[in-house]
């Protein structure tokens, strides 16, 4: 009954891609049913791929936490001892079992990360602890990849699915999510009686944010605000932690200062009749060239003007964008590091052993020496980017801007950046920019916090849909499909970077 339900899974993933999405117009639809795709592909991998898969690999996951636990110091004898009984208590499974079994083995493996990073973190050292932890994370690592492999997708099926829809639609529904044309107009002349006439004639839902809702707005008789405009919306959502408001002060200062991006026109602070807090900037040219997961259209020129742009950003006094003028404790990726594992940890509901290994070999790597300070973006990826041609036209969603380390924003823009030049002349752009040379230890480290950071992001997601604080489509999906993806970019430079 499994292979053939996953058959069927297959066969309805075969059709959208070859049959459904092509005839989609609306950009939000085109997101959705690539998602559908993408979590019916899983799924049927879950059905026929996984217990072919799981025996052999759980057996090397059995035997490497017996290694691990049989070399940690006596000084852990309790937890060891605990976990040796957990270990005891995980019976080996056969067919649709062995997804039982490697889940229990994944989730003692990412227990035991977590207690020997706790115990690195509070002062325990040694050569014990910390093969201990690489060992877990190769070990789960090995699994992931061997799963991703024989779960992987034809490469016709790949090909004609394409992804998410990056330019503005060309058509698409007047009513996105709470946002309404009638809602908006409502709002509008409520706030400017002065413009009794204003009135929004267009509400587009944009795909692409996670931690944000997005909107193209037209709007008609105003002349307090721009024609055509972008809304961005908080989530009405347990588990958020960046909210628009804490984006409009820097936003405008940047944009004072000549910088391409949205110039932000009107701050909503509480729950209105359009829903929750959101602002509205200006709608600029251009489209993304790619998502969170890799490039879709080559770019160069454009990384070329981000080179430049991160320079002036870095260089900028924090105090002239609105954050304190003085570094402190808050400000080094190893806070950074911190706070992301916080976030995964208090709001993960599945297990990663490699997720928590990978935290942990972030703090060591933070740890090895000073950084500096500057205000970053935060997540300078492509998918935040707008272009024109091959020109930076825009660079979007300040949400994570914040006081850090110059390395983190390096390391996010290295990710995509490499494919299409050498680095070398990212940074020598760079610094001849005004921006201060960075270690290549901690580029490297930015480049693995920018997934460590996507961690966070669908935890939170999938902790809010599992909870029942949204019945959002999207988050869910995200949440399942987002989690193995960022499982395997992890993996890959982990591994890259000897690591593993």
């Amino acid at each position: 009954m499994a292979e053939r339900s996953a058959l069927l899974m297959r066969a309805i993933s075969e059709e959208l891609a070859a049959r459904i999405i092509p005839e989609l117009r609306s950009a939000d639809a085109i997101e959705r049913a690539n998602f559908a795709r993408l979590i019916l592909r899983d799924l049927a991998a879950d059905l026929d791929v996984l217990p072919t898969v799981a025996p052999e690999r759980a057996a090397a996951f059995r035997a490497s936490i017996g290694a691990a636990l049989a070399a940690l110091p006596a000084s852990l004898v309790a937890q060891t001892e605990h976990w040796q009984r957990t270990l005891a208590g995980i019976h080996p499974e056969r067919g649709s079992g062995a997804q039982h079994e490697i889940a229990a083995l994944r989730a003692l493996a990412a227990q035991m990360a977590r207690g020997l990073a706790d115990a690195e973190r509070t002062g325990a050292t040694g050569t014990a602890i910390e093969a201990a932890l690489r060992q877990l994370g190769a070990t789960d690592a090995g699994w992931l990849i061997a799963y991703a492999a024989a779960a992987a997708e034809p490469p016709a099926e790949a090909a004609r699915s394409g992804g998410p829809a990056a330019a503005e639609p060309a058509d698409a529904a007047r009513v996105g999510g709470s946002v309404t044309t009638e809602a908006l107009t409502a709002y509008l002349r409520r706030t400017f009686p002065e413009t009794p006439q204003i009135a929004a004639t267009e509400v587009i839902p944009i795909p692409g944010g996670r931690s944000k809702k997005t909107f193209f707005v037209t709007l008609a008789d105003s002349d307090k605000l721009p024609e055509r405009a972008v809304i961005r919306q908080d989530y009405a959502l347990k588990y958020e932690s960046t909210k628009v408001a804490d984006e409009f002060t820097p936003l405008a200062r940047l944009a004072a200062k000549g910088l391409p991006v949205p110039r932000p026109w009107h701050l909503e602070r509480a729950e209105s009749e359009v829903g929750p807090p959101f602002m509205i900037v200006d709608r600029l040219q251009g489209s993304a060239p790619g998502t969170y997961f890799g490039l879709q259209k080559p770019c160069p020129g454009a990384f070329r003007d981000m080179a430049r742009m991160l320079a002036v950003l870095h260089r900028t006094a924090p105090a002239e964008l609105g954050f304190p003028a003085s570094a402190d404790a808050g400000s080094t990726l190893e806070a950074l590091v911190d706070r992301y594992e916080r976030k995964w940890r208090d709001n993960a509901t599945r297990a990663s052993p490699l997720i928590d290994y990978a935290y942990a070999w972030a703090r060591r790597e933070a740890r090895r020496e000073p950084g500096g300070t500057a205000v970053v973006h935060g997540d300078a990826g492509p998918y935040n980017f707008l272009i024109d041609g091959d020109r930076l036209t825009a660079v979007l969603d300040w949400e994570f801007a914040h006081l850090g380390d110059p390395a983190e924003d390096l390391g996010i823009v290295r990710v995509y950046a490499e494919s299409l030049f050498d680095w070398q002349e990212f940074l020598d752009l760079y610094v001849a920019a005004g921006g201060t040379p960075v270690p290549e230890q901690r580029v490297r480290l930015g480049m693995v916090l920018q997934f460590l950071k996507g961690t966070t992001l669908v935890a939170a997601s999938g902790r809010n849909f599992e909870e029942g604080w949204t019945r959002e489509f999207v988050k869910g999906a995200n949440a399942f499909t987002g989690l193995r993806l960022i499982e395997q970019r992890i993996a890959q430079q982990l591994g890259r970077f000897e690591a593993l």
